[in-house]
C-alpha cells in the first residue's frame, strides 16, 4: 500500500474523529519519512508523537521535529542574566522534563524515540522565538501571538507520494486526546492540492534551517539526546508498544550483545521477518542445506525476547534430528532455557515432562522446549501433557509436509499460539487434502528459497550433472510391458478414480524399473572410471543394498550401510565416522532423505528414486551443503527408460506421460547443474524421441 491508498478525509476534527486511529497511525504505517513542526515540548507531546512510531518503524522510516521549550518568565530572567549561554539553560529545562517520567504511557512512548535516537533513525531541532529586542518569548508570549497555532506535518511513501496536514492542533496529549482541534489534510498528488503541500514543505524548511528572521532553531543538545539513549531500552521489543511485536522483525536492534539474528543471512533475515509479518505463523520453504534450523531458533530467539514467557515445541521427523536440534540450541542459544528430549516409549519421559510442565508453570523457568519426534508429536500422552502447559506456545515443525497424513494430523492442536513449519517440500506427493490442512494450520508458504537461487547467492555448493541411461534387458521388457497392459486395463475401468489393485500395480511396475539389472553393470562402469569416491553417498532400494555392498566390497572399497534399521547411537556414529573419512561411501535408503546434516558429502550415485519430487529434491540438496574441503559436488543418476512401441495404442500414451513425468525431474537436476547443456544433451534425444519434454 501507499498514502494514496488509505482512505483519508480532507478534514479532521477532534470532536468528531477519532484522528489518532484515523489518520495519524494509518499514514505513519505507509511512510519512510515524518517531519513535525509539532508547537511545544512535553513528554507527552514526544508519547503521542510516539504512538504510530510502529509502523515508521517497520519501514526504516526517519523523522525529524522540530519543538519549542516551554519557558516562564522566571527562566527567561534567567536566560537573561546568563545571556551569553542561553542554549545551557534550555538544555536544562528539557532534561529536566525528561527525569520526570512518570506515567506508563507516557513513559513507554519517549522510550521508542529514545531507541531512534540511538539509531539515527530521529533527529529533533529546538525553536525558540525572540521578539524584536532579541529576547527569548515567554510560553504566553508565543501563545498569545500564535507563532506556533499554526501546525504541520509531512509525510512521504515509498513511491514518493506526499500527504501534509496543517491547522491547530498540537503534538501534545490533549491536542490529539483531549482538546478540540482541527486540521486540514493535502495531497501531492492531487494537482489543486500541490501548492498548499509545497507551502507546508517550505515553512518546516525554513524552521529546520533556521532561516526565519525571529526563530532560532538548533540541534537538540548533546545532555537531552544522552538522556532519551539513557532510558531508552536496547532492545526495541523491550518497550510495551501495542501490536509491536508483529512488526518486530523488521527491526535493527542496537547492541553490544550479539543475537543468533544478527548471525543470520540476508535470506534468512527475510524469512524471520515474513513469518513475524504473518502474525508469527507461516511455512519457511527454503531449500535443503540454506539454514531452515538457525532460521527457526532465531525466530524463537527473538520471540521469546518479547514474550519473556514461552513454551516451545519442536518435532522432527527422526529420532538422530532431535540430537541435531538438542545441539545446535545448545550451541547458539545463549538464554537460560529448560529443554528436555520427549520420545520414543513413554517411560523414558513423561514423568520428566510433567515436572518440566509444572516448573514452566510456576514460573521457575521462563522458557520451556520441548524436542520430539512426530512419531511421538501426535500420540495421546504427549498431546494431554501439552494441554497441560499454562502460557504461549511456539510449534516449531522439521520437514512439516510429514505432519500431514491422518494419524499425525492429530497433534495439530489449537493450543499452539504460533506455527512455524520448515521444508523445503512442503506439498505432500498425490495428497491434495493432507497438503491444504497443513498449508491452513500453518498460515501457508510465506517465504520461499529456491535451490538455484541458493547456488546462485553462493549458499550451497555448484554441481556437476551426469545422466546414464540404461533400458531393460528383454526379460524385464517382457514382464514390464504385460504389467503395463494389466495397469491400461485397470484404469480404462476406472478412469475417475484410482484404485488401491491399480496402484499395487503400478509399485510392482516400478519395483522392475527400480531395480533393473542394467543398473548394476552401469554402476561398475561408473566406479571404473572414478579416481576419487570419498564422500560419496550411493542411493539405493532395499533389495539393492545388499548388491551394492557386495560390488564395494570386492574392490575394497570402505563402505557402510546407513538405514532405518540401525539404532539412532549407530547411526550417529556411522555419520561420525563418514565426516572423518573412516568409510569412503554410505550405502543409503531413504532415513538420509530429510534433515541428516553432510556437508562433507562430494558425490552421490543415484541407483534408486521414487517419482515423489521431494525424496529427489532433498537428495540433491544432501550433497549441496557447503564444506571447506568441497568446492563442486557430483550427481550420477542412473535412469531407465522402456522401449515403447506406438503400435501398442493400448499402453502408449500412458507410458508417454510416466515418461513426461520422469523427464521432468532429469530436466530440474540439470538445469541448475554447473554442466547444464551437457546434461541436457544426453536427455533430449529421448524427449524428441517419445515428444515429450518434462513439462507439469
Amino acid at each position: 500500500m501507499s498514502l494514496r491508498d488509505l482512505s483519508l478525509k480532507k478534514y479532521y476534527s477532534s470532536d468528531t474523529d477519532d484522528i489518532l486511529c484515523e489518520f495519524y497511525i494509518p499514514a505513519l504505517q505507509e511512510s519512510i519519512s515524518y517531519h513535525r513542526l509539532a508547537g511545544f515540548f512535553s513528554s507527552s507531546s514526544l508519547a503521542i508523537a510516539a504512538r504510530g512510531i510502529v509502523g515508521l518503524i517497520k519501514n526504516d522510516g526517519k523523522m525529524h521535529i522540530i519543538v519549542s521549550p516551554k519557558l516562564n518568565k522566571e527562566d527567561i530572567e534567567i536566560i537573561l542574566e546568563s545571556y551569553t549561554n542561553p542554549d545551557k539553560f534550555i538544555e536544562m529545562k528539557m532534561t529536566k522534563e525528561l527525569g520526570n517520567l512518570e506515567n506508563e504511557f507516557v513513559k513507554n512512548h519517549v522510550l521508542a524515540l529514545g531507541w531512534m535516537i540511538s539509531n539515527n533513525l530521529l533527529k529533533i531541532k529546538v525553536a525558540i522565538p525572540y521578539n524584536n529586542e532579541g529576547v527569548p518569548l515567554t510560553y504566553e508570549e508565543i501563545v498569545k501571538g500564535g507563532l506556533f497555532h499554526q501546525k504541520v506535518g509531512i509525510l512521504e511513501d515509498y513511491e514518493g507520494n506526499i500527504l501534509s496536514f496543517s491547522g491547530s492542533i498540537n503534538e501534545s496529549a490533549l491536542g490529539w486526546l483531549g482538546n478540540v482541534e482541527e486540521f486540514k489534510v493535502f495531497s501531492s498528488w492531487i494537482e489543486e492540492e500541490r501548492n498548499y503541500v509545497e507551502a507546508d514543505m517550505q515553512k518546516f524548511r525554513r524552521f529546520w534551517l533556521g532561516s526565519s528572521p525571529k526563530v532560532r532553531a538548533i540541534d537538540v543538545y548533546e545532555a537531552v539526546k544522552k538522556k532519551l539513549i539513557e532510558i531508552a531500552p536496547t532492545h526495541i521489543e523491550d518497550i510495551n508498544l501495542t501490536l509491536l511485536y508483529e512488526h518486530i522483525a523488521n527491526v535493527n536492534t542496537h547492541s553490544n550483545k550479539v543475537t543468533l539474528y544478527d548471525q543470520l543471512y540476508n535470506h534468512q533475515k527475510n524469512a524471520l521477518k515474513s513469518w513475524f509479518e504473518n502474525h508469527c505463523k507461516g511455512i519457511l520453504e527454503m531449500a535443503t542445506g540454506t539454514g531452515k534450523t538457525y532460521t527457526a531458533l532465531a525466530c524463537m530467539e527473538r520471540l521469546y525476547d518479547i514474550k519473556r514467557k514461552l513454551t516451545v515445541v519442536i518435532t522432527v521427523p527422526y529420532s538422530h534430528l532431535v540430537d541435531q536440534w538438542f545441539d545446535n540450541i545448545r550451541k547458539v542459544i545463549k538464554v537460560k532455557l529448560n529443554i528436555i528430549k520427549a520420545y520414543g516409549s513413554r517411560n523414558l519421559w513423561m514423568n520428566y515432562l510433567k515436572k518440566k510442565i509444572v516448573v514452566h508453570n510456576n514460573s521457575l523457568s521462563s522458557l520451556l522446549v520441548i524436542l520430539t519426534t512426530h512419531d511421538t508429536f501426535y500420540s495421546s500422552n504427549f498431546i494431554e501433557l501439552i494441554k497441560r502447559v499454562k502460557g504461549e506456545i511456539l510449534l516449531i515443525a522439521d520437514e512439516v509436509h510429514s505432519l500431514g497424513s491422518q494419524q499425525r494430523r492429530n497433534g495439530l492442536l489449537t493450543t499452539y499460539n504460533f506455527r512455524l513449519g520448515l521444508s523445503a517440500t512442503p506439498k505432500r506427493w498425490l495428497d491434495d487434502e493432507g497438503t491444504n490442512i497443513l498449508y491452513n494450520y500453518f498460515g501457508g508458504a510465506v517465504f520461499e528459497y529456491s535451490l538455484a537461487e541458493a547456488i546462485n547467492d553462493g549458499f550451497l555448493t555448484p554441481y556437476d550433472y551426469y545422466p546414464h541411461i540404461i533400458s531393460l534387458t528383454d526379460d524385464e521388457m517382457e514382464t514390464y510391458r504385460k504389467m503395463s497392459k494389466r495397469i491400461a486395463r485397470e484404469y480404462a475401468k476406472n478412469k475417475d478414480r484410482e484404485t488401491k489393485y491399480l496402484e499395487l500395480l503400478c509399485i510392482l511396475r516400478q519395483r522392475i524399473i527400480v531395480n533393473a539389472e542394467e543398473k548394476y553393470r552401469k554402476f561398475n562402469e561408473i566406479l571404473d572410471y572414478l579416481d576419487d569416491l570419498s564422500f560419496c553417498l550411493i542411493y539405493c532400494s532395499p533389495e539393492q543394498i545388499d548388491a551394492i555392498q557386495d560390488i564395494l566390497n570386492s574392490r575394497g572399497i570402505i563402505n557402510h550401510r546407513f538405514t532405518a534399521r540401525e539404532n539412532t547411537k549407530l547411526r550417529n556414529r556411522i555419520l561420525k565416522g563418514f565426516s572423518a573419512g573412516d568409510y569412503r561411501i554410505l550405502v543409503a535408503m531413504n532415513c538420509l532423505d530429510e534433515g541428516v546434516d553432510v556437508p562433507a558429502t562430494k558425490m552421490a550415485i543415484i541407483m534408486a528414486s521414487s517419482g515423489n519430487p521431494r525424496q529427489y529434491i532433498q537428495r540433491r540438496g544432501r550433497i549441496l551443503r557447503k564444506h571447506p574441503k568441497k568446492k563442486k559436488a557430483v550427481i550420477h543418476d542412473i535412469i531407465v527408460i522402456p522401449k515403447i512401441d506406438p503400435s501398442e495404442c493400448g499402453i502408449y500414451e500412458l507410458e508417454r506421460r510416466i515418461i513426461k513425468k520422469e523427464l521432468k525431474r532429469y530436466k530440474e537436476f540439470a538445469y541448475s547443474a554447473s554442466n547444464r547443456l551437457q546434461a541436457l544433451n544426453v536427455i533430449y534425444p529421448y524427449m524428441r524421441k517419445y515428444n515429450v519434454y518434462g513439462g507439469d
